[in-house]
C-alpha cells in the first residue's frame, strides 16, 4: 500500500487510495501498528462508527467497536469495556480479529489525554457547523482544547478523513501532519474544492448521487435517494455521515460496490443508537425520535423533517437537556414556527427553563397550539393522538429508549388496527 501525497506548509492531502483491505491492514501491521479506526465529533460520530462497522461487515470482516454504549465484538456486547477492549486489540494483533472502531469523546480526551501515533485512521465529523454562538460554549472549548490532542493521535503514515464543511475542523487554521480526505456536502465548498484543486482524494455529493475521488475521476456510491435512515437524502447531516464513513471505508481499501451495498441496506441501529434521529413508521404518518439539541444543531433536524411530507409537525418537548439556558428561546421559536401542534412536558422540573423556551414559541407571528402535560410518556401518548396521516411525530426525548419502546407499541398496536 502507498499513499501518494501532494503537500502544502501545513497540510498534506491522500491523493490515492490503498488498492484492497489485506494490503492496507498488511502495511500497518509490518510497521508494527494495528488496524484501528478512530472516529471523534460534536455531532455523528456514533452514526458514522455504525456505519463503518455495517461496510467492514458488508466485506465479510471480523470488527470490534467500542462505543458510548461499550464495546462489541463481531456484534455481540461484552461485558465492561477496558478488558474486553484489551482482548479485541489482542484479537487484532494475532489476526483473529480484522478491524477495531472506537469513538472518541471530546470531553474524555480534554481530561484524560490519548497516546500519541496509534490510529492509522482518524475521522472526525464535525465541532461546530460554523456557528459563532456555537463556538463560545464550554461544550466547543473542550472540543477545540481535544482536537490537537486526537490529531496527534494518528499513526506516522497515517490518515484523516476531515468534515469539509466545518471551518473548525478543516479550516485553514487547523495544522495536521496526516494527509487528509475531505468531506463535504458538494465538491463547490471552498475547503473541498482548493483540496481537490490540489490533487486531493475527497467525498462529496452531486446530483443527488454519492462519491469518492478526485477532481479528474469519482466514483458513484449509489443516490441520496436509496439511503432510508437519511429519509432519502432529506436528512442532509445523515447524508453527511455516510459520505464520512464511504471516506473511512475507501481509505481502508474497502471496494466502492461493498461500500455502497452497506450504506442502502443501513438502519440505524435502535438498541445502539438510541434518540439519533431514529426513524419509526407509524401507521400512516412517521415518528423521529432524536435527543434534545442547541439551535445550531436543531435547524439540520427541522430541515429535514420539513422536507418530508405535506402533514404536519407534532413535536414533543420536555426538559431539553445540553441546550444552554441562552439558547432556549431561540429552540422555541425554531420549534414554534417549524410545529403544527407542541406538546410540552415535565416543565414544573425547572420552571425557570420552561418560561425561557416558552418565551422564543410566541415570538412568531402565530405560534402553534400548545399541551401541557406532566411526564414524557404521557406526552408521547398525547402526539401519538394529535397525529393525523402524513404527519411527522419529532420527539426531543429525555429518556430516548422508553420512548421508542412506547412508540413501538403504538406502532404496533396501529398496524394491527389495519389488518383487523
Amino acid at each position: 500500500m502507498s499513499l501518494h501525497l501532494a503537500t502544502r506548509p501545513t497540510r498534506a492531502v491522500v491523493t490515492a487510495l490503498p488498492d484492497d483491505f489485506a494490503g492496507w491492514r498488511r502495511a500497518i501491521l509490518a510497521g508494527g501498528g494495528l488496524p484501528m479506526v478512530a472516529v471523534a465529533g460534536s455531532r455523528g460520530k456514533s452514526t458514522v462508527v455504525r456505519l463503518l462497522d455495517s461496510i467492514f461487515r458488508q466485506a465479510g470482516l471480523r470488527t470490534a467497536t467500542w462505543t458510548d454504549v461499550g464495546v462489541e465484538v463481531r456484534g455481540q456486547r461484552r461485558r465492561g469495556e477496558l478488558g474486553p477492549w484489551s482482548d479485541a486489540l489482542a484479537q487484532l494483533s494475532i489476526g483473529s480479529l480484522d478491524v477495531a472502531i472506537q469513538e472518541l469523546d471530546w470531553s474524555t480526551v480534554a481530561a484524560v489525554g490519548l497516546p500519541a501515533g496509534v490510529y492509522p485512521l482518524v475521522a472526525v465529523t464535525t465541532i461546530c457547523a460554523n456557528n459563532e454562538v456555537c463556538l463560545v460554549q464550554d461544550e466547543t472549548r473542550r472540543a477545540l482544547r481535544a482536537y490537537p490532542t486526537v490529531l496527534a493521535a494518528v499513526a506516522p503514515g497515517g490518515t484523516v478523513v476531515l468534515n469539509g464543511d466545518d471551518y473548525a475542523v478543516a479550516g485553514s487554521d487547523v495544522s495536521h501532519d496526516a494527509p487528509a480526505i475531505l468531506v463535504a456536502h458538494n465538491r463547490d465548498t471552498p475547503l473541498l474544492r482548493a483540496h481537490l484543486g490540489e490533487g486531493g482524494i475527497a467525498a462529496w455529493a452531486e446530483d443527488d448521487e454519492l462519491c469518492v475521488g478526485s477532481e479528474l475521476a469519482a466514483t458513484d456510491l449509489g443516490p441520496t435517494a436509496g439511503l432510508r435512515f437519511a429519509l432519502g437524502g432529506g436528512a442532509g447531516f445523515e447524508v453527511h455521515n455516510a459520505l464520512t464513513a464511504a471516506a473511512a471505508a475507501a481509505a481502508c481499501g474497502l471496494t466502492p460496490k461493498t461500500i455502497a451495498a452497506a450504506l442502502a441496506g443501513f438502519e440505524v441501529p435502535v438498541a445502539s443508537l438510541p434518540g439519533s434521529f431514529n426513524v419509526l413508521p407509524l401507521a400512516e404518518a412517521t415518528a423521529v425520535i432524536d435527543r434534545p439539541a442547541p439551535s445550531w444543531y436543531l435547524r439540520p433536524v427541522l430541515r429535514a423533517v420539513g422536507s418530508r411530507s405535506d402533514g404536519r409537525l407534532i413535536t414533543v418537548v420536555g426538559r431539553l437537556g445540553g441546550v444552554p439556558d441562552d439558547d432556549l428561546p431561540e429552540v422555541g421559536r425554531l420549534l414554534g414556527r417549524a410545529s403544527g401542534a407542541l406538546v410540552l412536558h415535565s416543565e414544573d422540573l425547572d420552571t425557570q427553563r420552561a418560561a425561557l423556551f416558552r418565551q422564543g414559541v410566541v415570538r412568531n407571528t402565530v405560534p402553534p397550539p400548545v399541551v401541557h402535560v406532566p411526564t414524557e410518556r404521557r406526552a408521547v401518548n398525547r402526539g401519538l393522538k394529535l397525529t393525523r396521516p402524513n404527519d411527522t411525530l419529532l420527539v426531543f426525548a429525555d429518556a430516548p429508549r422508553a420512548t421508542l419502546r412506547a412508540i413501538g407499541v403504538a406502532s404496533a398496536r396501529q398496524l394491527a388496527a389495519r389488518q383487523a
